[in-house]
C-alpha cells in the first residue's frame, strides 16, 4: 500500500517537474492551486486535495471498489478523497452523497472540492459523482475498463448528463449540517 503512494506521489512530481504539458495536468505545471482558485474545503486541504487526485490518476475502475489497491468506482474515489484530505466519512453511491446537508451551486460559482453530479445514459437517478479541482476540471472513476483520470467539464460529452454540483463546506471550512429543504423534496 505504501509503495503504490510513493510511486504514484513519485509519478506526480515528476510530472510536475518535468512541467509536463498533457492536458489533465498542464494547470498544475506553473502554479499552486491554492494560491489561484477558491476552495470549497479548507483552504490547507485543497492542495492535499490536488495532490491527491494526481496521485490516484491511473488507478483501475472497479465496481465497488474504495481503494488503491483495489481500484475505484466513481463515489468510492469521492469517498476516499474526502476520507483522507478532512476525515469527513461521506455515504456510499452517489446518489446519496447528492443529498447530503450543504448547498447546491452552478458551474460559475464551482470551487476547489466541489461535488459534481451526473445521470449517466437515460438514467432518473444520480448515477455517478467526481470531484471539482479547478479550472474547468475534474476527477473521477468514469467506468469499468478505464482509470481514474482527470477530465474538462465543459466536454460536451459530461456537459450533457451533468446533474448539479454540491458543496459540503461552508465558507469558513466548516461542514454544512443541514439539508436545503429543495434538496430533501427531490425525488431521486
Amino acid at each position: 500500500m505504501i509503495r503504490i503512494w510513493l510511486e504514484r506521489t513519485l509519478l506526480a512530481v515528476t510530472l510536475l517537474s518535468a512541467n509536463a504539458v498533457a492536458s489533465p495536468l498542464s494547470y498544475f505545471t506553473d502554479k499552486d492551486p491554492v494560491d489561484s482558485l477558491r476552495v470549497a474545503v479548507p483552504a490547507a486541504a485543497a492542495d492535499d486535495m490536488a495532490m491527491m487526485a494526481l496521485t490516484l490518476m491511473g488507478t483501475p475502475y472497479k465496481f465497488g471498489g474504495t481503494s488503491p489497491e483495489t481500484g475505484f468506482d466513481c463515489s468510492g474515489l469521492v469517498q476516499y478523497i474526502y476520507r483522507d484530505i478532512s476525515s469527513v466519512t461521506l455515504p456510499r453511491t452517489a446518489a446519496e452523497m447528492a443529498n447530503l446537508a450543504g448547498r447546491d451551486v452552478t458551474t460559475r460559482e464551482l470551487v476547489v472540492g466541489d461535488l459534481l453530479f451526473f445521470r449517466l445514459g437515460k438514467s432518473s437517478r444520480i448515477n455517478h459523482v467526481g470531484v471539482y479541482i479547478g479550472e474547468d476540471r475534474f476527477v473521477h472513476a468514469p467506468r469499468t475498463g478505464t482509470t481514474v483520470r482527470i477530465d474538462k467539464l465543459d466536454n460536451r460529452y459530461w456537459m450533457r448528463y451533468y446533474d448539479r454540483a454540491r458543496r459540503l463546506f461552508t465558507d469558513d471550512g466548516n461542514l454544512h449540517t443541514s439539508v436545503d429543504m429543495t434538496t430533501s423534496q427531490r425525488v431521486q
